[in-house]
Order: structure tokens, then sequence, then C-alpha cells
């Protein structure tokens, strides 16, 4: 098995597709796991996905943000929220 480290090397994950209806029970044991709500679950993947962006991309200024439906579409609010609490100018 692979040792998948997204903040040592974010291309070494998997480029598997996961049903929609698996990575939902996931994310509902996670957020059980950790005694969470399953919108804390999701400000902590959007504080994280901000924080790695910011890395990423430390001289960006302008963050193009798209958002589609569902949890995912959470996170992208919430990176486009942190993002422009900074200053960043953000199209959403």
């Amino acid at each position: 098995m692979t040792d998948h480290n997204l903040r040592e090397n974010p291309a070494s994950l998997p480029h598997s597709v996961w049903p929609a209806e698996a990575i939902s029970q996931l994310e509902t044991a996670a957020a059980d796991s950790l005694g969470i709500s399953l919108f804390e679950l999701m400000q902590r993947a959007g504080g994280a996905a901000f924080e790695h962006l910011t890395r990423r991309w430390p001289d960006a200024r302008h963050w193009l943000i798209l958002c589609g439906h569902g949890n995912n579409g959470g996170d992208g609010y919430i990176v486009a929220r942190l993002a422009q609490a900074v200053g960043f100018e953000v199209t959403l």
C-alpha cells in the first residue's frame, strides 16, 4: 500500500473515483469519530484546502473558485470566505 501524504506530495494521491454515497458514509464516520458535526468537518476541510493553496501559490491574490452543489461546493465556499477574509480578491 502506498503512503499518501498530501502535505508532502499532493500528486501522490490515488486518482480513482469514489461513489458519492461512499464519501458521504466516510464523512459521517470521520465526523463521528472526531466528535464534531458535518459542518465542522466541512469547515476543517475548507481550512485545510485554503492552507494548501496559499502554500502552493503564495503570490496569488486573485482567486477564481468554482463551486458546484453538495459538500465539495460547501468546501469551496469556505475557501472563498477565508481568502476574502485575508484580503484576496475572490471570484466565486
